[in-house]
């Protein structure tokens, strides 16, 4: 009797039509499906903050000691002045060899711009990677890094070129001497004849002034060029940090690829796993 009937269900079901395809091509599988958590890689631990603030403390050091270059060269000259008894300029060795306050404030400028030069790439480049994985997994606006990146090599660039121009040039003119005894002779640098003491007491002032442009205008240069090279190499290496590091993340979310320890009795070693 159960024979029969397991039969008979048998006949029953094998009588059914199998039920009709679906027309058009078969649905592909979804290659966007998100990653699962444990694919993710983990958050940078650093985000580069204590460093950039560091940049910026050290940067605003250097550009004070820079300021304070310019209003020291500025008023170097001041007291520069023809002596009628002595038949000579008086005042001339400290306005052109410069004052204790330029010789100490100048290697605080180079140092701390030097510092701050190097903290602000390790601290972009920390932002920057922090700043793709909020980007890759927390939805975060994205970034252009493409700007960034152009933009900061343009101004680190323009820094440099800017620093290492005037560096040069103040050098050959003898941060400003040299045009300025041309245009106001107080100084026989030719073996020729100046025109007599009222002619050299009559320069005295053009040169004055001329010295305190020019000799300022040289250390505004190197200040500036030295800023820029701090801003630009910061905005740098966030930009490529950024880009580098979101496309990586990117592929390892969509590829959900995962990297594990693996241990045996007789071997140690990682898994790399993934869609490929």
């Amino acid at each position: 009797m159960a024979s029969t009937v397991a039969l008979a269900l048998s006949v029953v079901l094998a009588a059914q039509p199998e039920a009709p395809a679906p027309e058009g091509p078969a649905p592909a599988a979804s290659v966007d499906a998100p990653a699962p958590a444990s694919a993710r890689p983990p958050e940078p631990r650093w985000r580069g903050t204590g460093l950039l603030a560091t940049a910026g403390v050290l940067g605003g050091i250097g550009f004070g000691a820079n300021l304070g270059r310019v209003v020291a060269a500025s008023r170097l000259c001041r007291d520069l002045s023809y002596d009628n008894e002595a038949m000579s300029v008086a005042g001339f060795d400290q306005c052109i060899n410069g004052s204790a306050a330029l010789g100490i404030l100048a290697p605080i400028g180079l140092l701390s711009n030097t510092a701050a030069f190097a903290f602000a790439a390790g601290g972009g480049s920390m932002r920057g990677r922090w700043d793709a994985h909020r980007t890759a997994f927390s939805g975060e606006r994205k970034q252009n890094a493409a700007l960034q990146i152009g933009l900061g090599a343009g101004i680190m660039t323009a820094g440099i070129v800017t620093y290492l121009g005037v560096r040069i040039a103040s050098f050959a003119d003898v941060l400003g001497f040299a045009t300025c005894n041309e245009r106001s002779p107080i100084l026989d640098m030719t073996g020729g004849d100046l025109g007599g003491p009222e002619v050299v007491e009559g320069n005295v002032p053009g040169f004055r002034q001329c010295m305190g442009r020019r000799m300022s205008g040289y250390l505004a240069g190197i200040g500036i060029g030295q800023a820029m090279g701090v801003v630009g190499v910061g905005l740098l290496t966030h930009g490529v940090a950024y880009g580098r590091n979101l496309k990586l993340m990117r592929y390892i979310t969509h590829n959900q690829v995962r990297l594990q320890p693996t241990l045996s009795f007789n071997y140690a070693g990682l898994t790399l796993s993934g869609r490929f």
